[in-house]
C-alpha cells in the first residue's frame, strides 16, 4: 500500500522541482539580461538640423550698390552726404527726395548704421564758384558717400551762355576736388531733373550722358523713370519737381542704391 502511494508522490515532487528550477533558471536569465541592457550607453541621435546665422547684410540691401559698398568698407557707420540745388525740395511742400531715399534705406538695412546730410545751394551753379562755396561745407560732414546733382538745371535756367561742354567740364573740375579732399569717399553723381518742353537743357543733358563715364564717382541716369509729355508737366512745376516728381526720383535712386 505505502509502494502504491509513495511512488506517485515520488513523481509528483521530481515533476514539481523541475518546474521550479525552470522558473528559477528563467528568472536569473531576465536578470542578467536586465543589467546588460542597463549598462549599454545611450547614444543620443544625431540632428541634422543646420544653425541659421543671420546674415551681415540684408537681403534687400545686398544686391544694390549700397550692399557691395558695406561688404567692401568695414565701417560701423556710414555717412550719405546730398549735394544739390532747390529741386531736392519739393515746390508743393517740405518733402525733398534724399529724405525719402534714406527713410526706405533705414527700412531695408539694420547691420550698419547709416546717418545723413542734405546741403542744397538754391542758386549755385557748377559754372560759378561752387567749389569755393561748397567744399568747405561737403568736407566738414565727412562723408564716406558723397551723392552730387549735376546743377545743370541750375547751369541752363541761371548761365545760359554757358556751354553744354563748360557745364560738364566745371562738373569734372568740381568732383575731382572732392575726390581730392576725401580720398576714401565714394561718389555718386546724379543729373537735374527733367523739366517739359526743354531745348537747350536736353543738349546740356546729353552732352553729360555722353561724358558721364568720364567723371570721377558713379553716374546715376534717374530720367528713364520719369514720366514725358503731359506726364512730366503733372510732376513738376516752375521746372522742378513737385511730391509726386520727388517720389519718382527717390524711387529711381532706389532702384541703383539698395534695389528696392
Amino acid at each position: 500500500m505505502l509502494k502504491k502511494i509513495g511512488f506517485p508522490l515520488v513523481i509528483l515532487f521530481s515533476i514539481t522541482g523541475i518546474i521550479l528550477s525552470y522558473m528559477y533558471n528563467q528568472q536569473q536569465i531576465a536578470e542578467i539580461a536586465d543589467e546588460a541592457t542597463s549598462s549599454i550607453p545611450v547614444e543620443e541621435p544625431e540632428t541634422n538640423e543646420e544653425t541659421e546665422v543671420e546674415p551681415d547684410i540684408d537681403e534687400t540691401v545686398s544686391s544694390g550698390w549700397l550692399g557691395s559698398h558695406i561688404e567692401k568698407d568695414s565701417s560701423l557707420t556710414q555717412k550719405v552726404v546730398f549735394v544739390g540745388s532747390s529741386s531736392f525740395t519739393s515746390t508743393e511742400s517740405d518733402r525733398d527726395w534724399p529724405s525719402l531715399v534714406m527713410k526706405e534705406t533705414a527700412h531695408a538695412i539694420t547691420a550698419t548704421k547709416i546717418d545723413y546730410e542734405v546741403l542744397t545751394y538754391s542758386g549755385e551753379t557748377v559754372s560759378s564758384s561752387l567749389i569755393a562755396d561748397t567744399a568747405s561745407d561737403i568736407t566738414a560732414a565727412e562723408p564716406t558717400i558723397l551723392i552730387v546733382e549735376s546743377f545743370s538745371l541750375n547751369d541752363n535756367q541761371y548761365y545760359l551762355p554757358f556751354t553744354e561742354q563748360e557745364s560738364v567740364d566745371n562738373l569734372s573740375l568740381f568732383l575731382t576736388h572732392m575726390e581730392s579732399e576725401l580720398p576714401d569717399t565714394e561718389i555718386i553723381v546724379v543729373p537735374s531733373n527733367p523739366f517739359p518742353n526743354a531745348l537747350h537743357y536736353l543738349e546740356r543733358k546729353n552732352t553729360l550722358d555722353e561724358q558721364a563715364s568720364s567723371l570721377p564717382g558713379t553716374y546715376v541716369d534717374h530720367w528713364v523713370a520719369w514720366p514725358t509729355g503731359e506726364g512730366l508737366e503733372s510732376v513738376t512745376q516752375n521746372l522742378r519737381p513737385n511730391d509726386e516728381g520727388q517720389e519718382i526720383w527717390s524711387e529711381a535712386f532706389l532702384e541703383f542704391f539698395i534695389d528696392s
